[in-house]
């Protein structure tokens, strides 16, 4: 492979220093004829010729020189025409913002509230230009905004930087028009940027606007605020679910030595619904400019600031790491180079096991039952859903045994029943009931609309889920059924092979015993689309219990989630519309019914509920209507609706508690 070493001449460019290489390109330090530096960014030789790598240069750069702004990193130069493709960018002297706050972390201090908040609005303030602009008509978004993308120059002036992955807001930038891109340019036109700032509506591959950039403007804010990452970097995957659903529990406590109001720009600047967050970033610079101070007071304070981090990072390097860094030709660093880890960062394949030994266990019960031979992943499998218990014995290869409970390697993963998860528990639930008596979307509405937290456990042998809420809202869901783990269920749709669910089954106590995490680490499936997957599944198997019709329901108040849980992101609106909408005859459903009464029900029309207007009409018309099947004809002929429309709205009614159904 070609190597381009300093003094190497590309346009009116000479090359100083490679900074950072990437699956798509190189960057380098260089300076113009009039000894200017500037950073170049080539593609990697072997994609300089491929019109598809050149035409998303192309790209890059139009938008970025589109992006021209006091608070932008402006592209200088853009040339496809020759054998170096490349694209010049201004030279910011100083650090990115990552690189400021390692360093601020290393020395165990951190940012006083009036300058983060400074550094976030100069950042908003060019992330507004950006959205403001417009190609062919389509607004435009960053998608990646980061702290790593964030330049802070020498003099006090942040500009935001690498429009490498952004896009229209209706869509991406057209295609290359020559030929259809490669793999490797298709792969790179879907990456959204970095998990712990991408919004979840980003993680979850749906549509996204300004608002997820400005969300990522808003993990910024915390993390200066803090001095800590508000979402663990992956490839640990538990965090990325953690960010998906915008999980802040922690968060509040650390932000209690600042104003309230400022922890409540903080909070809703990462709501985990795009329509509770500030709608632009000029609302957010207001939200923010009684904490920020003046600008021309803190601009120097940011200068003194980077200045510091430049030299005190320097000083805490070790003498090994410093002989790793980049060099020039004359064996130094040039005056006010930016390093490599900190500017650009640095990307290290992760380890990969590729092979296990695969051994075979006999399993016999403690009742003397033999059930069968496994291997060691698929007794972790059992065990992390209570099919395989402790008191179990196991037969090793060699002949010897052993209880479940008694192997170290395993126990950590036996669900370890508390009193009120126990089947033949004792204690006594503090809601119970019996289906069809009782249906689940009954049960789940009664608990929604009373904001509870706690578990609510479905039996029906052999399942037994169980639905955790928190506030009235359905946070987490688990299962008993071997099938319903996120393991099986990524092998049912193809997306990985059974060979490599055993590997990182048999690999998870490498993993503090987090399978999500072991699939990702050891590079089986990509974070983002585990994180859509895990969504799915949940979503599939929750939605089912509305189509149980016999079962038992329990709830225990005040149960938390077990680490395994698979979260839910429903709104409580959206779950229990699911529900109405599992009914699958409506006319059966009501046949026995139709010539009973209905009146107003206990629970009052709510924000939860999401009464539509046909529901509205049913509830005015009930007390003034003798039978169901009188309101039902004169609600489907005053708002035109089919019977079955009607029928299935009355059903959602009846079953939220929002109408009754009463004797004649």
């Amino acid at each position: 492979m070609t190597t381009r070493l300093a003094g190497t001449h590309i346009g009116p460019y000479t090359l100083r220093e490679r900074l950072a290489v990437g699956g798509m390109s190189e960057v380098h330090l260089a300076v113009d004829a009039a000894g200017r530096p500037v950073v170049l960014k080539l593609l990697d030789p072997r994609n300089a010729r491929d019109p598809a790598w050149r035409a998303l240069l192309r790209s890059e750069a139009t938008l970025a020189m589109a992006a021209a702004h006091p608070n932008v990193v402006a592209v200088i130069d853009c040339r496809d025409d020759e054998d170096e493709p490349y694209l010049a960018m201004e030279y910011v002297e100083g650090v990115d913002l990552a690189f400021l706050i390692r360093a601020l972390q290393q020395t165990q201090r951190r940012m006083e509230a009036p300058l983060a908040c400074h550094a976030v609005r100069e950042l908003l303030t060019g992330l507004g230009h950006v959205h403001q602009l417009t190609i062919d008509g389509v607004g435009l978004l960053h998608r990646d905004v980061s702290p790593s993308n964030v330049l802070l120059s020498v003099d006090g002036a942040a500009r935001l930087g690498d429009f490498g992955i952004a896009m229209a807001t209706r869509g991406t930038i057209p295609p290359p028009d020559s030929n259809a891109p490669p793999a490797a340019v298709t792969a790179l036109r879907l990456r959204r940027g970095k998990v712990p700032y991408m919004a979840p509506e980003q993680l979850l591959g749906l549509a996204v606007d300004a608002r997820a950039d400005l969300y990522a403007a808003g993990v910024v804010l915390a993390e200066l605020l803090t001095g800590r990452q508000v979402f663990v970097t992956p490839p640990d995957a538990a965090a990325l679910l953690t960010a998906r659903d915008a999980q802040l529990e922690g968060l509040r406590e650390v932000l209690s030595d600042h104003p309230t109001r400022l922890v409540s720009v903080v909070f809703r600047s990462l709501s985990r619904s795009p329509a509770e967050r500030f709608q632009s970033a000029a609302e957010f610079i207001e939200a923010l400019d009684p904490y920020a101070g003046d600008a021309e007071e803190s601009r120097p304070l940011l200068a003194a600031l980077v200045q510091w981090a430049r030299t005190a990072a320097r000083s805490l390097q070790s003498p090994q790491r410093r002989a790793t860094d980049p060099v020039g030709p004359a064996g130094h660093q040039p005056p006010g180079a930016i390093s490599a880890r900190s500017h650009y960062g640095e990307v290290l394949e992760a380890e990969r096991t590729r092979e296990v030994p695969l051994l075979f266990y006999e399993v016999v019960s403690e009742s003397g039952e033999a059930r069968g031979r496994f291997t060691f992943a698929r007794l972790i499998e059992q065990a992390a859903v209570g099919v395989l218990t402790g008191r179990d014995v196991l037969i090793a290869p060699d002949g010897s045994s052993q209880r479940a409970e008694d192997w170290a390697e395993l126990a950590p993963h036996l669900v370890v029943r508390s009193a009120t998860t126990s089947e033949v528990a004792e204690v006594q639930a503090d809601w119970a009931d019996a289906m069809p008596t009782c249906t689940f979307l009954h049960a789940l509405a009664k608990l929604v609309l009373a904001d509870e937290s706690g578990m609510l456990v479905a039996e029906a042998s052999p399942a037994r889920k169980e639905i955790y809420l928190f506030k009235g809202r359905p946070t987490h869901y688990t299962s008993n059924l071997p099938g319903e783990s996120i393991g099986e269920y990524l092998v049912q749709r193809g997306l990985l092979n059974r060979g490599e669910l055993d590997m990182a089954l048999a690999m998870m106590s490498r993993f503090n015993s987090n399978l999500s995490s072991a699939l990702v680490q050891l590079g089986l499936v990509d974070e983002t689309l585990l994180a859509q997957r895990t969504d799915q599944l949940a979503r599939e198997r929750f939605t089912e219990l509305f189509r149980w019709r016999r079962g038992t329901l329990r709830f225990f108040r005040a149960v938390l989630p077990p680490p395994g849980a698979l979260p839910l992101t429903l709104e409580p609106s959206e779950v229990l519309r699911a529900g109405a909408a599992a009914l699958e005859d409506p006319v059966h459903h009501f046949a026995h019914a139709l010539d009973r009464g209905v009146k107003l029900g206990p629970a009052a029309p709510s924000s939860r509920l999401a009464i539509t207007p046909l529901g509205a009409e049913l509830l005015a018309g009930a007390e003034s209507t003798p039978t169901l099947s009188r309101l039902i004809a004169r609600t489907s002929q005053e708002r035109r609706v089919t019977t079955i429309e009607a029928m299935r709205e009355l059903y959602f009614l009846v079953e939220v508690g929002a109408l009754a159904v009463v004797d004649p």
